[in-house]
């Protein structure tokens, strides 16, 4: 920046592509008012937005004036064009105030993150939709309800998979979830897996406890029904 001011730099700008993570924002503040306290000078900060497999961009793009005045802050989360205005004033360009939206923090920035990275995801892949595991637990719950909101509740298919020690509370929680959400329900019993598997390796468990190994069945013949409806019929699985 140094330099670019000793060879002429009026305006500085500054193109990213700058991953979401928790303290980034403010980071991205404290490094942009350092640059314009060297320099002078204003500086437009411009972000990537969007997803790209594991990383999601914000956006969130802003220009900080000379006086470190906010003179505009874009949205996050999506895409946007605002205009900006600049006149020069005692031999230093000025941003007029323009557009400022607020910039969602903490667990309403992680949330919108997993949104915005997911809806990326599957369209950029070409997936029609998802489908999920539901349990009636709160895990399951909240991807429901992330996938809901990045894709619409009809790219959404959820099935509760039930064993016989799924209790009623949960299967009335997960149908609750599913309707309050929009989301296409159905229910495909895990049982016959379950027994045809303990069946298949009795011969050699014989002797042995049952344990974790066999509470595991469970959640492999969840996994494998998941999968087989994905490969049928195209949507993507998100595990929850």
């Amino acid at each position: 920046v140094e330099t670019l001011v000793e060879t002429g730099a009026e305006i500085l700008i500054s193109p990213n592509g700058s991953p979401f993570d928790w303290p980034k924002p403010d980071l991205r503040i404290n490094v942009a008012v350092a640059r314009v306290t060297e320099s002078g000078l204003p500086l437009v900060y411009l972000n990537q937005v969007g997803g790209q497999d594991e990383l999601v961009f914000d956006g969130a793009s802003f220009v900080l004036n000379a006086d470190f005045s906010l003179a505009m802050q874009m949205p996050a989360w999506r895409e946007d064009v605002v205009l900006t205005t600049w006149t020069k004033a005692k031999g230093t360009w000025v941003c007029a105030p323009a557009a400022t939206a607020k910039v969602e923090e903490g667990i309403e920035s992680a949330y919108q993150a997993c949104v915005l990275g997911l809806r990326d995801y599957v369209t950029k892949n070409g997936f029609p939709g998802v489908v999920l595991g539901l349990s009636g637990g709160i895990d399951s719950a909240l991807v429901a309800a992330i996938a809901a909101d990045a894709l619409g509740p009809d790219k959404v298919h959820a099935i509760m998979l039930p064993s016989k020690f799924t209790s009623d509370d949960s299967l009335a929680d997960a149908a609750q979830c599913a309707k309050a959400l929009g989301i296409r329900y159905d229910k495909i019993s895990i049982e016959p897996a379950v027994v045809a598997l303990n069946w298949s390796l009795k011969d050699l468990f014989k002797g042995h406890e049952p344990g974790f190994t066999e509470e595991n069945l469970q959640s492999r013949a969840r996994g494998t029904i998941l999968m087989a409806i994905s490969n049928k019929f195209g949507p993507m699985v998100v595990t929850t």
